[in-house]
């Protein structure tokens, strides 16, 4: 497990020169996208769905099909969302932090 020596006073000046790089506007920026059988979604940084388009295809499906073709797409929405920001936290932050924040998000790594 990583240990961190920084004091709070550290990390929140960290945190502050960050936001001065524009790091965490660009984060919130970030959009995973997935699709299949008429389903296009996109999820936020957090997983929250930000877009939802439907065809036909998708329709016919049925409630059940269609929740769990949902379901799914947000998966894998989720976990290319969480890809993006850790190439994020690595070019604004480096390798090292990028790493330490992946250990404990193993679906945000790369295959």
């Amino acid at each position: 497990m990583y240990e961190d020596d920084r004091t709070v006073d550290e990390l929140i000046e960290l945190a502050e020169e960050a936001e001065s790089f524009g790091l965490a506007k660009g984060m919130e920026e970030i959009r995973g996208v997935a699709r299949g059988k008429g389903v296009a979604l996109a999820v936020d940084l957090h997983g929250m769905l930000t877009g939802l388009q439907l065809t036909e295809e998708a329709l016919s499906l049925g409630p059940e099909q269609l929740a769990a073709e949902i379901m799914r797409l947000s998966g894998e929405a989720c976990t290319a969302s969480l890809q993006k920001g850790i190439r994020a936290i690595e070019a604004g932050c480096g390798g090292d932090v990028a790493a330490a924040v992946a250990e404990f998000m193993p679906s945000a790594k790369s295959d």
